[in-house]
């Protein structure tokens, strides 16, 4: 029997680490500087049987240690290399939170960045002209490491409410977190980006199930990500489209490629070759400052909350 396959790029093989609810928001908390298991607990609202499988699949995969702590019995987690190469992630959640749900949250998070000494939006900025990237200005072609995979998705993929509706306990997002913690939903905006909007080009491209990728279409129209237009009226069918809302994530999209370019590319090189129109280079996306244009870096930003 023939098997079906998808795209097993760079986002794909990210989303098979961080593609997931509690490890995204457990991330959260390891840029704010939260270290124990009982801390990682208390301030994600996760049940504690959760927080510790991801916790050891974060060490497994070498996003986290952990250390014990001396004369003690407990031990503390640290981000290491793999794991701060995701604070790019990290920015782009925060900058497309802000711009697209600031009013729906009691707080307001404001970044400080120490080396300016201004607080900051974080722009998606192309590394080689310093221009903020719309994604409209990306060409993409495949890479000589693109390759198809069968794709085996797990029922864990959709978390609770009780784990995404946390807003007086998030500190830096929430609404994007539950977003991109649903593989699903993150394969369908991939798509969008890819060129496909018809249903069945969505569902060739991701090897979803139709009833699932109908309920995470509807999901992401209801959120203002996707919007539709019928094509054809006999029969009936409607193409989807990414809202302004829906183009902003494009940053995230892109963080997630440059992360699993980076740990989890074939040895053949990149499963996809991004050029930016503008400058006519190679695409390298930096987070950066809006005031002096520079990186923004973990250990030269500090997150306040009002």
């Amino acid at each position: 029997m023939k098997q079906e396959t998808i795209r097993a790029c760079s986002i794909w093989r990210a989303l098979e680490v961080v593609g997931d609810v509690p490890v995204l928001l457990i991330m959260e908390r390891a840029f704010l500087g939260t270290k124990t298991f009982q801390s990682f607990v208390e301030e994600t609202g996760v049940p504690r049987s959760v927080v510790s499988d991801r916790l050891k699949k974060l060490v497994a995969e070498e996003c986290l240690s952990k250390r014990p702590v001396e004369h003690k019995r407990h031990s503390r987690y640290h981000l290491t290399e793999k794991g701060r190469a995701l604070f790019p992630v990290a920015l782009a959640m925060v900058g497309w939170q802000h711009e697209w749900e600031s009013g729906q949250r009691g707080f307001s998070v404001q970044l400080v960045h120490a080396s300016c000494g201004h607080v900051v939006e974080p722009h998606a900025n192309c590394s080689c002209c310093g221009q903020e990237i719309d994604p409209r200005d990306v060409d993409w072609k495949p890479g000589p490491g693109l390759v198809q995979v069968v794709p085996h998705y797990s029922a864990r993929r959709r978390p609770s409410k009780g784990v995404t509706s946390r807003r007086d306990k998030a500190a830096l997002v929430d609404t994007v977190i539950a977003l991109f913690g649903d593989r699903w939903s993150t394969l369908i905006v991939r798509a969008m980006f890819s060129g496909f909007h018809r249903f069945e080009q969505i569902q060739q491209d991701t090897q979803m199930a139709p009833n699932i990728l109908s309920g995470r279409i509807s999901e992401l129209m209801d959120a203002g990500i996707l919007s539709s237009r019928r094509y054809t009226d006999h029969p009936p069918r409607q193409e989807y489209r990414l809202t302004a809302k829906g183009r902003a994530l494009y940053p995230v999209i892109l963080s997630l490629l440059q992360w699993g370019d980076r740990y989890y590319a074939d040895a053949k090189g990149p499963p996809l070759l991004l050029s930016h129109k503008p400058c006519d280079n190679p695409l390298e996306m930096v987070m950066a400052c809006d005031h002096c244009g520079h990186p923004l870096k973990l250990d030269e930003v500090t997150f306040q909350t009002a």
